[in-house]
């Protein structure tokens, strides 16, 4: 077939669906559609799957890292236990992606986020151990990213900007790696697994709406500085991969403090800071210390 654009746009129940390079852009966007086989588009304009609030299933997998225009995405995109595998993409809605994973090749692969100011849920499988989660290119403009149910390490190894971000207890190891990450509104994270952020001294950490890790079951590693604007900072237990600072920058009485439990140092040097002048911006420190070169208070 060879067409400027062709535009599926009601419900498509097919066994296979085959796209080359000799279409332009296609619009996918029927309500309820499915594909039984896998859906490898290579097309050579734009992409929109999905439509808002609606469900498409590629119960052989999805991949369109080889479309060469913008890939719109919209709505649910699911498989049965497949791999989904984005080049860069837009959201054109809320999002969320999920394999329903039940082995570990059920994959989520994706590379830059645009957000376009919308919510994006991730999920492969709830104690599934493998099914990963792979963001290796920028997020940019997200609203909430949501870690649903992720059996093997969701890891974000590029610049993370989104409002808020939260992973409850079907979360097993989540990783931010990117050299500056901010989040706009609040932080939680409760995954049962391992829980690292930065991987170099450079690296940055905002949370603007203060974070929370208290309720992480595993290591909880900071490898970088970590900061918010006037927002508490709460952790469990933590352990210092490098030389660690943790600032609240209080403005406000009583609102910006920080809470800390155990902490394992590493020969790493910790800053504490709320502030000066600020009355009620506390420090609490409620484990053993061990481990830590220099303890500074600021």
């Amino acid at each position: 077939t060879s067409a400027a654009s062709a535009t599926l746009s009601g419900d498509v129940d097919v066994t296979a669906l085959s796209v080359d390079n000799n279409v332009g852009n296609l619009t996918f966007t029927g309500n309820g559609s499915s594909i039984t086989n896998a859906f490898a588009p290579n097309n050579t304009g734009t992409l929109t799957l999905g439509t808002s609030g609606g469900t498409q299933t590629f119960n052989g997998g999805l991949n369109t890292s080889n479309t060469d225009g913008t890939v719109t995405i919209n709505g649910s995109l699911v498989t049965s236990n497949d791999a989904i595998v984005f080049g860069a993409v837009t959201l054109g809605s809320a999002t969320t992606i999920d394999t329903n994973a039940t082995g570990n090749a059920a994959d989520i692969t994706i590379a830059a986020i645009t957000g376009g100011s919308n919510n994006l849920t991730l999920s492969t499988g709830n104690n599934v151990a493998g099914a990963d989660i792979t963001v290796s290119g920028a997020i940019a403009g997200l609203a909430n990213l949501t870690l649903a149910d992720v059996g093997g390490t969701a890891t974000f190894s590029n610049n993370v900007a989104a409002a808020q971000v939260s992973a409850d207890n079907t979360v097993a190891n989540v990783s931010f790696t990117g050299g500056t990450n901010t989040f706009s509104g609040a932080a939680s994270f409760a995954n049962d697994g391992t829980l690292t952020f930065g991987d170099a001294t450079g690296d940055s950490f905002t949370f603007n709406g203060g974070l929370t890790t208290s309720s992480v079951a595993g290591t909880v590693t900071l490898n970088t500085s970590i900061s918010s604007s006037d927002d508490a900072l709460t952790f469990g237990a933590v352990t210092l991969g490098n030389n660690v600072t943790i600032d609240t920058n209080s403005t406000t009485t009583n609102r910006a403090d920080i809470t800390i439990g155990a902490v394992t140092g590493g020969n790493n040097t910790l800053t504490l800071t709320t502030e000066n002048n600020i009355a009620n911006a506390d420090v609490t420190a409620s484990g053993a210390i061990a481990g830590v070169t220099t303890l500074t208070l600021a």
